[in-house]
């Protein structure tokens, strides 16, 4: 499938193309970013793209709000996305362009390279989710429900003939490519993305410009953890939080050191905090956001420019669940000024799942703002490993169940017995047994190829899997009745 204006480019990678002033940096846009163009207003638009010479201060944006404006999210470098019922007014004001998101920019570059599979579609915020249900459906998609995703977002199915179709609705901000897992209905935690003083950082954003250089030409920067989590004992947890930062310097050319005061500049603050705690960005208790993390500065000011904050409520763990590392690891992404990848193996993917290390689309991120430590290789992107531990998750719930139990299902794969097989077969059977402390709910699967279903039975399951020639990640998940869940996986080449 050939997608106009999309980019065959990892979608993090930056292109030394050099446009005319300003530029916003976008993952579909011209080599990431795109100059800023007058467009006359489609027939029922009402989102626009606001560039100013420079940040969009506080004044400006009550005065945007003043004439009817809604803004919905910073867009980097120094431009707002906005929701307005007319034309914006932008006379007298230091404006350069208002344009707004051409259908091509709404589109991942990643899906130009695929002809089929399940999509996440993301919605500006001010629309209403039953209209944007309306819409999809009208255009042939079907809605694959899953209780986890972000607000603002759907998971569908349907003909990739029609993606450019979607693109052109006024509502839609972005399409990418969802994860097998939030395509099989399998609970999931999200990231709504990195926050600024001016409001969120859109799915279709690329990157901020990250922290700049200081007078010596280098990017030093340090942390303070002003706070941890009580589900965990202070060691660990600072441990894991550390472990997560040094990753990140593996690769880039940067570096961390421990803060010895909680707001100086440069440094990133790390807190745990429930509810309201001062910045805008409430916590809603536990099973819903995990975090959320501020760009660097610019876009915002000290003190609080970089700062980690994640919700106190929720049942922090190592190694399953709510996993530290793992949601440490892509808040400190954010922190760096990397936003959202579109691809659902990468740590920036929106939705966290349990990772061991970065993968090449995150080191080629960070790598663009920073340059290459030269220290290190990046691995290739990771399908899922042979005998990986549990996703993070909010544990919704299929059914009622004590909510003391934590403890995940065991789940094997006895046949075909090993992790990696090779057949010329459309189809494998697999089957395996699966066992749990209050009983084996469900056992489900899905591929890397977009299907999904349930197996027969439970403590002894078994599943056919449809193969497309080449490689296929098959994920056997089972949940006992408190949504805890256990996975193994297999892979398969069809030759």
């Amino acid at each position: 499938m050939k997608i106009k204006g999309a980019l065959l480019v990892a979608c993090y990678l930056v292109s030394s193309c050099v446009w005319a002033q300003p530029m916003v940096h976008l993952k579909a846009g011209t080599s990431g970013s795109r100059p800023a163009r007058n467009q006359p207003r489609p027939l029922h638009a009402t989102h626009f793209l606001i560039q100013f010479p420079s940040h969009p201060t506080a004044e400006v944006r009550e005065e945007l709000s003043r004439r009817g404006m809604r803004i919905l999210q910073y867009v980097p470098d120094d431009a707002l996305m906005v929701a307005s019922p007319l034309t914006p007014n932008v006379e007298g004001l230091d404006v350069l362009a208002v344009t707004m998101l051409d259908p091509s920019e709404k589109i991942s570059p990643v899906l130009a390279n695929q002809v089929s599979g399940a999509l996440l579609v993301t919605f500006h915020t001010d629309v209403d989710m039953a209209t944007a249900r309306k819409q999809v459906y009208s255009l042939g998609f079907d809605v694959l429900e899953n209780p986890s995703v972000i607000p603002g977002q759907l998971v569908l199915s349907g003909s990739y003939a029609s993606i450019e179709r979607l693109a052109e609705c006024d509502d839609v901000a972005y399409i990418m490519p969802a994860s097998p897992d939030l395509a099989a209905g399998i609970p999931l935690a999200g990231c709504s993305g990195a926050v600024t003083e001016a409001g969120p950082v859109g799915e279709y954003v690329l990157v901020s410009t990250g922290w700049p250089k200081d007078s010596s030409g280098k990017v030093a920067l340090q942390y303070f953890i002003r706070s941890l989590t009580t589900k965990l004992s202070a060691s660990a947890a600072q441990s894991e939080i550390e472990r997560a930062l040094r990753e990140w310097t593996k690769y880039a050319n940067f570096t961390w050191s421990a803060g010895t005061r909680q707001g100086a500049n440069r440094t990133v603050d790390i807190l745990f905090a429930s509810g309201a705690h001062g910045d805008g960005y409430a916590f809603d208790g536990p099973g819903k956001v995990l975090a959320h993390t501020f760009y660097p500065a610019p876009p915002n000011s000290e003190p609080i420019a970089g700062d980690m904050h994640l919700d106190a409520d929720e049942a922090w763990s190592t190694g399953a669940n709510v996993d530290l590392f793992s949601v440490a690891l892509h808040e400190a992404g954010h922190a760096l000024g990397l936003g959202h990848s579109d691809r659902p193996g990468a740590v920036m993917y929106p939705y966290y799942k349990l990772v061991a290390g970065l993968t090449d689309d995150d080191i080629a991120g960070v790598r663009a703002i920073y340059g290459n430590s030269g220290s290190s290789t990046p691995p290739p992107t990771p399908t899922p490993t042979p005998t990986p531990t549990p996703t993070p998750t909010p544990t919704p719930t299929p059914t009622p169940t004590p909510s003391s139990d934590t403890t995940p299902p065991s789940l094997s794969i006895k046949s075909p017995g090993y992790t990696i097989v090779s057949t010329s077969s459309a189809t494998i059977a697999i089957s395996g047994t699966a066992s749990d402390n209050v009983g084996v709910a469900s056992v489900k699967w899905s591929t890397s190829t977009g299907n999904s279903g349930t197996a027969s039975g439970t403590n002894s399951w078994s599943a056919t899997i449809p193969l497309l020639v080449g490689t296929t990640t098959v994920t056997v998940r089972a949940y006992d009745a408190a949504g805890n869940s256990g996975w193994r996986t297999l892979t398969v080449v069809r030759r």
